[in-house]
């Protein structure tokens, strides 16, 4: 019912415009700019629902499409620190991984040190024993040999003599 409404407007309007009096020397008329003004605003109030609802939609179209580039954006941005975070993450792993390497060489490398400085400790205890039985040794030695030695008469004029080397570590 409205088109019709609109399409009688528009008529009318067609009709104003063919019995409008041209302007001499040119292709332009004069009209009466209230008719057309009333018929534009009847036009504008009788318009059909779907030109209406046509309009409503392109305005909800654009607010819809505002809405989802904003929504892009955001998704965009918390990819983009969320890439970030990981790439720190990274970072620090690797990071952590070297310093954990360098942390085991020198664990390695004083692991080392200690074994050296240790097998040299014992080396020194055991020469260090090896000499004081060696020492021991040769006393016992000495020892037995003058034990075994045969035993001449004494003198009672002569002082017995000791074949035994007094050792002051001997008995320690």
């Amino acid at each position: 019912m409205a088109q019709l409404v609109v399409d009688d407007y528009l008529d009318l309007m067609d009709d104003i415009l063919e019995k409008s009096k041209p302007i001499f020397g040119s292709k332009k008329c004069m009209i009466d700019a209230d008719q057309i003004r009333d018929c534009i605003d009847h036009i504008r109030m009788n318009m059909p629902d779907e030109i209406k609802q046509s309009k409503k939609i392109v305005n909800e179209r654009k607010s819809i499409i505002d809405e989802a580039n904003k929504q892009a954006e955001e998704i965009v941005t918390r990819a983009e620190a969320r890439a970030n975070a990981l790439v720190a993450n990274h970072e620090i792993v690797k990071a952590a991984e070297a310093k954990a390497v360098e942390i085991e060489k020198q664990a390695v490398m004083k692991a080392r040190t200690i074994k050296t400085a240790t097998d040299e400790y014992i080396v020194d205890v055991l020469t260090k024993t090896e000499q004081t039985l060696a020492d021991n040794l040769t006393a016992v030695k000495r020892t037995k040999g003058a034990i075994k030695a045969p035993r001449q008469p004494q003198n009672p004029n002569v002082a017995p003599q000791q074949n035994i080397n007094h050792n002051p570590n001997q008995g320690r």
